[in-house]
């Protein structure tokens, strides 16, 4: 009789993995189209505003700079500061985009983990069923052997 259990233990087995592998992999699909719904997010919304707030910031400063009446040319402070605030815009821009890029990749580091993960239960699940059917096999033998079938 315990043959039948170990049978019964092997395909169990077999399904709890596939579950947990089908969820694993399901985990492995959001952080994917995550991973991209960002990246469009950030192309499509976020630098673009980054981009026009630079502009509007850069446009201030040029008329403040003016309103003071002072010179503006290369050499003169008005237009060292503008170059500084533009220097700083355009290095905000490259650590945003810098920053988008590893999230992205992070992300996509986490889904390819999790399909390991879930390759790994799989495997798991098909060692344990084998393990459960030669149990079976062996519990079989066993019990041929008490009874006389073998020998």
């Amino acid at each position: 009789m315990s043959a039948l259990g170990n049978i019964a233990a092997a395909q169990s087995a077999k399904r709890i993995s596939a579950y947990n592998a089908k969820v694993t992999r399901m985990e492995r699909d959001f952080l994917e189209a995550k991973a991209e719904v960002n990246k469009k997010f950030y192309k499509n919304v976020t630098k673009p505003l980054l981009l026009k707030q630079n502009d509007k910031n850069r446009s201030n400063l040029f008329v403040t700079s003016l309103r003071t009446g002072a010179e503006f040319r290369p050499g003169t402070t008005p237009y060292d500061v503008m170059l500084e605030s533009n220097v700083n815009q355009a290095f905000n821009v490259l650590i945003a985009d810098y920053n988008s890029t590893m999230d992205y990749n992070d992300q996509l580091n986490q889904s390819l983990m999790l399909e390991a993960q879930a390759q790994g239960q799989e495997y798991a699940g098909r060692m344990t069923a084998r393990a459960q059917k030669f149990a079976a096999v062996g519990s079989l033998l066993s019990d041929a052997n008490k009874f006389g079938y073998i020998g």
